[in-house]
């Protein structure tokens, strides 16, 4: 922690009390102030003598994080306006404080590094969510006026826990864009179906028991066939356990189509991918990582009891993602920007292909189809079904686009991030698709 680092966590946390100011300000005046705040950051900060002094590289215009902040803060303000502006001044504080905390006693502390990310700690994730629950539950009361109740601190250190692990995942960006949103749509969600004491009935234990029997005999047997990995067999029985457990056979029937359509894309053409360079790693086998990325969102959806068609379209965006790689490497002779649709040369990062996009278009209609037959998307009125699939194709399109602006800006996006950013932006694009079409019937 040098002296500039410190600064700059001061000025971190610092501006993390102006949360405080939501409970007097309506939406649009706390808008103003944060647009405000972005714009000085951008434009003032970097003319200022001496402010770059807090900047991680004094040598650049901007700083990534510093610009990040203020983003992100006035991002959770339009989302959650009105009577939800508490949710956004809880997140604010988990930025404002939990960060900070994190890297000081990380970089001070020390201590075992953490598996998915070697350059944090956990003694800094354990710092994180230690300081980010108890601050974003004080700004929460504050700001929504209420009196302490169980079911709100419990959502909100559970919403920190998962912001402390948002922020501790290699993702290539500033951590800022990466853990507020999720974690602020969490909690949000879990507000609307947490349930009350005398609601919860008898624990379903017969069907959580089926469910870790299946699929610990699935992962016994993938890994005994070596068709995943060691670590692939472990997560994806796991992730198999909890999408059986809590959305039942047919949720469990469409994960194992997402598996065996995607398995049956990267076995496609192996070989002259593998002579190209463009093959998976382990021929084809998956590992974790690849499993959490790629299935993690669309478990926490059924978790979370989000509407059964924004699960399918998490993994509709997968699969779709995973028929556009592997079709358009294999086909896509030419390769264009997702933002120009100028050619670019074959193996740009964000590069898209006439192939591939058919395919990605087939992966999400196959995945958006299936749970329709499965009895996960009512069929009535049929614009669901078509969300479903705009959600998943939206999704992973969204990668190319934010691979590809990332790449002008100098950033490499993790590639296991990457999977798990276009299944979440599938989802809740078909959501917000869902959203409208409820409108335009109600209407």
């Amino acid at each position: 922690m040098t002296r500039a680092e410190w600064t700059r966590k001061a000025v971190h946390a610092g501006f993390g009390l102006a949360a405080l100011s939501l409970r007097f300000l309506d939406w649009k005046a706390a808008a103003a102030l944060a647009l405000l705040a972005l714009l000085v950051n951008l434009f003032v900060m970097p003319r200022v003598k001496g402010a770059r002094s807090i900047y991680r590289d004094a040598a650049r215009r901007h700083d990534a994080g510093i610009v990040a902040y203020p983003a992100m803060v006035l991002l959770l303000i339009l989302v959650f306006r009105g009577p939800y502006l508490p949710i956004a001044a809880a997140v604010w504080a988990m930025m404002a404080f939990g960060d900070p905390a994190a890297a000081i006693v990380g970089k001070t502390v020390g201590g075992p590094t953490l598996p998915w990310n070697p350059r944090k700690t956990w003694v800094g994730l354990l710092a994180d969510w230690a300081v980010a629950g108890p601050t974003a539950v004080a700004v929460h009361l504050f700001v929504s006026r209420r009196e302490p109740q169980a079911d709100t601190v419990a959502i909100l250190m559970i919403g920190a826990a998962l912001y402390a692990f948002l922020e501790s995942v290699r993702a290539g960006i500033d951590d800022n864009l990466v853990a507020a949103l999720p974690t602020a749509l969490a909690i949000y969600q879990m507000g609307l179906v947490w349930p009350a004491a005398p609601e919860l009935g008898p624990f379903p234990w017969g069907r959580w028991a089926v469910a870790l029997a299946v699929n610990a005999a699935v992962a016994v047997a993938m890994g005994g066939l070596r068709v995943v990995r060691p670590s692939g067999a472990v997560a994806g029985g796991i992730v198999g356990f909890l999408i059986l457990a809590a959305g039942g056979w047919g949720a469990y029937a469409l994960l194992w189509t997402f598996f065996l359509l995607g398995t049956l894309a990267t076995r496609l053409g192996y070989r002259r991918k593998r002579a190209a360079g463009t093959a998976q790693s382990h021929e084809g086998r998956r590992g974790a990582g690849n499993v959490v990325a790629n299935c993690g969102v669309a478990a926490a959806l059924l978790l979370l009891r989000a509407p059964a068609f924004a699960f399918a379209a998490a993994l509709g965006a997968a699969l779709a993602d995973t028929l556009g790689t592997e079709v358009g490497t294999l086909y896509g002779a030419r390769a264009f920007s997702p933002l120009t649709l100028r050619p670019v040369p074959k193996g740009t990062p964000g590069g898209v292909s006439v192939p591939g996009t058919a395919a990605t278009l087939a992966g999400a209609a196959s995945m958006g189809l299936a749970a329709a037959a499965l009895g996960l998307v009512p069929r009535v009125p049929a614009a669901l079904v078509g969300a479903t699939i705009a959600g998943g194709f939206l999704g992973a399109l969204c990668e190319s686009v934010v691979t590809t602006v990332a790449s002008r800006f100098g950033a490499r996006l993790d590639h296991e991030f990457s999977n798990a950013l276009n299944t979440f932006v599938g989802a809740m694009a078909a959501l917000a698709i869902a959203a409208l079409i409820a409108l335009r019937l109600a209407g």
